[in-house]
This record gives C-alpha cells, structure tokens and sequence, in this order.
C-alpha cells in the first residue's frame, strides 16, 4: 500500500539539532492518526540521546563516560524494529580536530529501575589524523533485540576509551535511534546476560575458558525460540599479534553441541571509509578501524519452559608473556511465536545509493541490488520484486530461491537502471511472497538516492603507474552483466612502469575494477619499500576524466556509463599523491591537473601550524614530481598541504623519523 507523500510528511520526524541532548520527539498523536488511517504504514520516531556532541578521552582513566537520561516509548507501543544511526564529525571547537587512534567505545544502556548494564552496540573509532574539518560518516545496526529494555526512561552511557591528548583531538558524535512502530516479528519475552569480560587469551594460568563456562537458563513458558547475540572483538599484541592481529576460531554451543563455528577475523582492504591516517588496511580479529560493530546472531531451540546450556569456546592458544584480550559481551534472547507464516523484510537498496557506507560501489547505472531477510515461520521461496526509478516505468522480477526464517540475502535485480537526470528517487517494492500476502506490507518498501554515474566517451585511456610489487595488480573493465570487455593481468605488468592502454567501447554500463592481493593499494605509508602508483582514466587528448586515491586498499570499483552523444565532463580537481609519509628525510609529490594554476606547497610542524618549515610556489603549473628533502630537520611529525589559487585540497601528515 503506498501512502502519500503528504500523509507521509504529517508524520515525519524532525529532530531539531538545535536541542542539545535531546532525549525524545514524540509523535504518538501523529502515529496514532496514521495508524487509524493507514493500519499498514510504518510509523517512525527518532530518539536521539547524544546530539553532535563533542567526545575526548579521559587520560587518566583512559575512558570517558557520557551519561544521557533518554525518554523511549512506553511499553503498551509495539515496536517493529530500532536502528542506531551513529554519525561522526571532525570538532567544531577552535584548535580541535579529529582524533588520531584505533579505539573501542561502547554504547551501554541502563533500564530504570534496573542495575544491569546492556552494551548494546560498539564502535571501533577510525584513524582521524588526515580528515578535514568537513569530513563525516555514519553507520548503522539493527538493535531490536533489545527493544523491551528501550522503554520509557533509560540512561544511554557512551564511553570513549583511550589515551591520546583530549584538548586538541575528539569526535563530535550523534547517537540516533530510529525507531519503527509496527507489529515485532516475534514478541521479545526475556532478555539475558550471559558473558560480560575483557579476558585475557593465551594465558596458560588463567585460560579464557575458565571465564567462558556453560550457563544453564530455563526458558520462559510462552518462548518458541532464542538467540544468542555475541558483541565481540580482539585486542592486545603478544608475539604472535594475538589478539588484535592473530586469526582464531570461536564455537557457540547449545546443549553441548556445536551451533556455530566462526573464525573471529576481518578483511579490512575494502573499508568503504578509506583512506584513513594509520594502519587502516591491517585485517583484524573481527574489527577493523572506523567501524560500527555488526554482531553475531545465532538462532537456537530453547523453548516451551526447558532447561538448557548455551556455552562459548574460543581456540585452545597458549603463549609465553600473554596480553591478547578478547572483548566479550554475549545474551540470550527469548521470543514468543513467529507473528506471520508468509513476511518478508526489505533492509537495504545497497546499488544504487547515496550511503557513506555503500560509496565504493556507487554511483551505479548497472544492475541494482538489495538485501532482504525473511521474517515469515515458513522458508521464502518465492517473490514478485517490483523497482523503479521515479518518472520511469516500473520493472518486476519473479525471484525464486530459498531464504530460512531470519536469514538475510543479497538479491541482485536483473534490469540495469539508468537515467540522464541527477539524484532521482529509486524506489524497491517485494510483493506476495511465497504467493502469499506479506503478514507486514509495511516494511515491503524502500527509495534510495540514484545518483547519475559518470559519462565517459567511447574512446578512452587507462593510464596506470604500477609501484614496485606489480603482480599484486590487476585491472579490467567490465558490463553490468559481468562480461569482461578488457582486462590487464599482473603478469602483464612492469614495475616502475606507465601502462597506457586506448579502448572503445559500445553503448552501456561498465565498470572498471582494480584488484591489489596485497590489500595495499598502489602505495600504502607503512610499505614504503613497495614504491608508490596510480591509476587514472583520460580522453584521447590526455586530459584526466577521473582520477584514483592510490591508498585505497584492496580495490577500486568506477561505475560508469558510455552514451553516445552524451557529452562528458573532465576532472575539474587536481591528483596530488605524497609518497614518504613516514621518512628519514625524502618526500615525493606526484601532481596531476588539467590546466595550469599557482600551486604552493606548504610543509609545518603538525602540532604548530604556524610554523612552516618549508614553502614553494609554482607558477602555471600542470604536473609533474616534486620532490622534497626533510633530513636536516628534528625528528617530530609535520604537515604538508598543497595549496591551489589559495583553496587547500590535499593535507597528509609526515613522521620524520631517526
């Protein structure tokens, strides 16, 4: 049913930001309008317990609390889902800019009336130190296991730890909770805590699984089923990198049997908020820097009032002066009856989309994609799935598969979506699953913003600079559909060497793709023996349509569109690349730009801008390789800035070291 956009208006929420720790916007009144008029709309309210608020550590503590007293629905609301929509920002504030480290902050909740403390999302906070002041990025979770304890009045504690300097580095940060009224997939009937820790692993006198015993739980009379939620991340640095950089496997187990077996390990090359200042790239144990921590879910049969254990081991590991940590919060959560045989859930338009998260693969003209997850007793078998872009005809897609109660997938749509026009609305409906109607239409709907790809012309020129370790590369362009229409291996590649490669394309969708097996890039700081490249796409006359960060991890994927007769447009923004971010002395910049402009370069002390150390100017200047010699200063960190007709656009820091 679609509802509309007026109706839709009256009962949107507006968070006004210029409420400081605003706790709540109600709009019970209006939901209770829209639920008369519309029984299958979905209703959402915003409560926000931290508004752009600005977070430093506590050095002496080496954590920082910050306690909001929160107003969330009232217990008689039926609460259909809650997101946390966490936003970071550099600081506002004079003399203040973003934060440098890798640290673990949670988000805990205190009920009224309650001592437990539930940690109900955590966050891994990103590598700050070459963000500009207008940087900003946001994630999301699913927190609705935890819906009957965010009720009425809750304490939200955000607690930043670390260490670093709390006068000139912090986050500004907003802790939204987007709420959704609507009938729960299942009635949340109990909630437990069954391990809280920051343990220590490998240590042979106090083995983790001394901590990590079984707990015996009886289920409620009214429960048909449970889920084990598992928060859970690896930190400190023994010999072996354990456990933030070691790769180690955990067993969930229900009744003494194994449900789960998960290596707690991530890739983190393709981190979609890259490039960051430190080791951004490094795969951690199930972590990596600037993330919002998606925790594990394990559905098990503890119902009808039965006794049961649920247990957690990790992998037998022992070492000689131990310090890894596993960081450790896990629950049992109990529900009553599946609502609906037939439900199924749209939760994302991941192509195409305006979403931070979703940026390495967007804009897109290709083929969209989604991701569901079946909220039905009965297996999804089958669904219509009608999509659109706004002023287009709608397209339908017979979907057939097979998707468990509370299993998610990925659906890629089989029509390719594209339009002239810039930020369109793309709208995504599923319809009649398994030929039935939805037991909640409401959540069956979602837009997007489509976002116009990149015209190129038919003729064009992939112009990639390899650093030193070129059979880590690779690179080809490629349809919608996946057919390659042009590929470069590795072994076809020179070190220290400029590929020029002319191709013509046909009317489409492509995209081009580069692939690094080292997850380094073409030039990372921590492997500056690797050299440095890049990688740019350029007209037949040499001039730059699109030009690529060379620290960019694992991957780079570039959408684009070839329409003949559609005229495109050059890269109106210099490339400028620094090699040497940590050095004894030389430093490289690589500078590329379609016209001739005054280019100054800028080198000062990092902690005392004022104090330039090094200035240059170049006048009508193009490109070229500029190279700088930093060995006669003291050893400290600087700053370097490129300055073009007196805008800054590209500022890295450099370590000098002995």
């Amino acid at each position: 049913m679609n509802v509309p956009e007026s109706i839709m208006m009256f009962c949107r929420i507006r968070a006004s930001k210029k409420i400081k720790h605003m706790s709540k916007v109600s709009l019970f009144f209006y939901a209770a309008i829209f639920a008369v008029l519309f029984s299958n709309a979905q209703t959402k309210e915003h409560v926000i317990s931290h508004n752009e608020e600005i977070i430093v550590t506590d050095p002496s503590k080496g954590a920082n609390s910050y306690k909001r007293t929160t107003t969330f629905p009232s217990s008689d609301k039926d609460i259909r889902q809650i997101k946390l929509l966490l936003t970071f920002e550099c600081p506002d504030k004079d003399k203040m800019r973003c934060a440098d480290w890798d640290y673990v902050d949670h988000i805990n909740v205190i009920p009224k009336n309650d001592t437990t403390t539930y940690e109900i999302a955590r966050m891994l906070t990103p590598y700050g130190g070459r963000f500009q002041k207008d940087w900003i990025f946001k994630w999301e979770v699913d927190v609705t296991d935890f819906s009957e304890i965010l009720r009425d009045e809750v304490v939200v504690d955000y607690i930043h730890t670390g260490y670093e300097d709390n006068k000139t580095r912090g986050w500004k940060v907003t802790v939204d909770f987007e709420i959704t009224y609507g009938t729960p997939v299942a009635k949340p009937l109990a909630i437990h805590k069954i391990y809280d820790g920051n343990y220590s692993y490998g240590d042979k006198n106090d083995p983790i699984e001394n901590h990590l015993k079984p707990i015996s739980l009886k289920a409620n009379a009214a429960t048909a089923f449970s889920k084990v939620k598992v928060h859970q991340t690896g930190h400190g640095m023994d010999k072996n990198g354990c456990g933030e950089f070691c790769d180690k496997w955990r067993d969930i187990l229900f009744n003494g049997e194994v449900v789960n077996h998960k290596d707690i390990w991530m890739k983190c090359g393709d981190n979609p908020l890259y490039p960051q200042a430190g080791t951004w790239i490094f795969d951690r144990a199930n972590w990596c820097p600037g993330y919002l921590l998606q925790p594990d879910e394990v559905l098990i049969a503890a119902k009808n009032g039965e006794e049961y254990t649920v247990d957690i081991n990790m992998q037998s590991y022992e070492t000689e002066k131990p310090s890894a940590k596993e960081l450790l919060v896990a629950y049992v959560i109990e529900y009553g009856e599946i609502a609906s045989a037939n439900d199924v859930t749209l939760l994302d338009i991941i192509k195409p989309s305006a979403k931070l998260n979703y940026s390495r693969i967007n804009p897109t003209g290709g083929l969209p994609v989604i991701k569901v997850k079946n909220n039905g007793s009965k297996p999804l078998t089958k669904m219509t799935i009608k999509y659109y872009l706004e002023g287009q005809k709608a397209k339908k897609y017979k979907w057939t598969g097979n998707i468990a109660f509370g299993q998610e997938a990925q659906i890629t749509l089989p029509e390719e979506v594209y339009a002239a026009e810039d930020d369109l609305k793309f709208t995504v409906e599923l319809e009649r699953p398994n030929g039935k109607r939805d037991g909640f239409e409401a959540d069956n709907t979602l837009s997007s913003t489509y976002q116009k790809p990149d015209i190129l012309p038919q003729d064009i020129v992939l112009r990639f600079k390899t650093n030193k370790k070129p059979r880590q590369n690779t690179y080809r362009v490629e349809d919608s559909f996946g057919n390659v229409v042009f590929k470069k291996d590795s072994t076809d590649l020179m070190p220290d060497h400029l590929h020029m490669d002319t191709l013509k394309l046909k009317d489409g969708s492509y995209s081009f793709i580069v692939d690094d097996t080292g997850n380094n890039g073409l030039e990372f700081w921590f492997n500056a023996k690797e050299g440095a490249g890049n990688v740019k796409i350029l007209d037949t006359l040499g001039q730059a349509i699109k030009q690529f960060k060379s620290d960019f991890g694992k991957n780079i994927t570039y959408n684009f569109v070839v329409r003949n007769g559609e005229e495109y447009s050059l890269d109106p923004n210099p490339s400028v690349s620094m090699f040497g971010a940590r050095t004894d002395g030389p430093v490289i910049v690589d500078y590329f730009a379609n016209k001739a402009q005054e280019v100054k370069i800028y080198i000062t002390e990092q902690e005392n801008p004022k104090n330039i150390v090094q200035a240059h100017m170049y006048q009508n200047f193009k490109e070229g390789i500029l190279e700088y010699d930093l060995s006669y200063l003291p050893k400290m960190r600087y700053t370097i800035m490129v300055v073009v007709n007196g805008e800054t656009i590209f500022k890295n820091r450099i370590r000098l070291k002995e």
